[in-house]
């Protein structure tokens, strides 16, 4: 509903009526592209919906991924990257505890 504060939010979007205060609204995948050229790539982070992540994992080279320790009944789920030949495990938190929810934060590096 609102952007992240501190920093600059560009969106995808095709929906006309989106237009929020302070946010960078693109209404196509080659737009946002062509947006997002205008940044330095480390300081580029994309979060999702399943689509975005569908249409942008391509073109990242590292993955920032909370992964939970439970199976979620839900329509779309992030690809495994465990799975992937093109991702590695670079850094693996500790494992962490929420009440009785148990996740550990894992960075992936694309392989060169």
């Amino acid at each position: 509903k609102y952007p992240l504060a501190g920093r600059t939010n560009i969106v995808l979007s095709e929906n006309p009526g989106f237009a929020p205060k302070n946010t960078i609204v693109c209404r196509s995948f080659e737009e946002t592209k062509e947006e997002l050229a205008k940044y330095p790539t480390e300081d580029i982070y994309i979060i999702g919906g399943g689509s975005i992540y569908k249409q942008f994992l391509s073109l990242c080279d590292t993955a920032h991924i909370t992964k939970v320790d439970y199976k979620y009944d839900a329509d779309t789920y992030f690809p495994n990257l465990d799975k992937l030949s093109e991702w590695e495990i670079k850094e693996t938190s500790e494992e962490k505890t929420y009440f009785d929810m148990i996740y550990e934060f894992v960075r992936y590096s694309r392989k060169k």
